[in-house]
């Protein structure tokens, strides 16, 4: 079988509570809240590849790509 390419979007956000929460609509299951953001990521690489191997990919390589998305609505000059 050759290799797949799988994308997953994970989103990250502050709790109210002061820690970090990630998830994913992509990876059913990748639902992971932390302390803070170091704690995070040192977390969610390794919970993204047991989601993956638990949905039958072994050998799974992740790499981090950082993008920003940003929501722009119309300014209405006086």
């Amino acid at each position: 079988m050759a290799p797949q390419l799988r994308t997953v979007t994970v989103r990250i956000a502050s709790t109210s509570e002061g820690g970090t929460r990630a998830w994913s609509d992509d990876l059913p299951g990748l639902s992971l809240t932390c302390p803070n953001h170091q704690a995070l990521c040192t977390e969610l690489t390794p919970k993204i590849i047991e989601l993956l191997r638990q949905q039958g990919f072994d050998g799974t390589i992740v790499r981090e790509i950082h993008e920003f998305i940003v929501q722009l609505e119309s300014v209405e000059k006086c």
